[in-house]
């Protein structure tokens, strides 16, 4: 396993430990080329009071989407995000939703992905791009990673 597919490992480890990837019920996983897949497994934790997947949840899904496709580009240096938009384009129908992240931009300061999230039937329901900086002066060893995962 090379370097960057080692980064790619660790930031699936990373999120699978996070709260966020529980509570949504979402898993992570990375392309050949580093671009990131999410898989939300419809329940009710994620519901709108019409019974629907909340449109925050679909956004965060983007998020996800453009920060770990992002961040992939970057081994163990910390990205933050600085925009992002999100166009809804039709409901999720209590189904599962999945979100798969591209780069369109790759810099030295600056990155911008794009990401689509559909229902598991295929139909697209969202898009959106997210715009990061890339913060070099904070970096990760392997060890330091490990070691704050163990504190989630």
């Amino acid at each position: 396993m090379n370097q960057l597919e080692k980064w790619w490992r660790t930031l699936e480890e990373i999120y699978q430990k996070a709260p966020i990837s529980k509570t949504t019920q979402t898993r992570l996983w990375f392309d050949e080329e580093g671009n990131a897949h999410f898989k939300l497994t419809f329940n009710a934790g994620v519901c709108n009071a019409m019974g629907d997947i909340h449109g925050g949840i679909i956004a965060t899904m983007i998020d996800n989407a453009t920060w770990f496709t992002a961040a992939a580009q970057y081994p163990w240096v910390w990205i933050t995000t600085f925009e992002l938009h999100t166009y809804m384009v039709k409901p999720a129908q209590r189904q599962n939703i999945y979100s798969h992240g591209s780069i369109i931009h790759k810099g030295k300061r600056t990155a911008v992905a794009k990401a689509k999230v559909v229902r598991e039937d295929g139909t697209l329901i969202a898009y959106g791009t997210g715009s990061f900086v890339v913060l070099p002066h904070i970096t990760f060893t392997p060890e330091e990673v490990q070691k704050r995962l163990s504190q989630l």
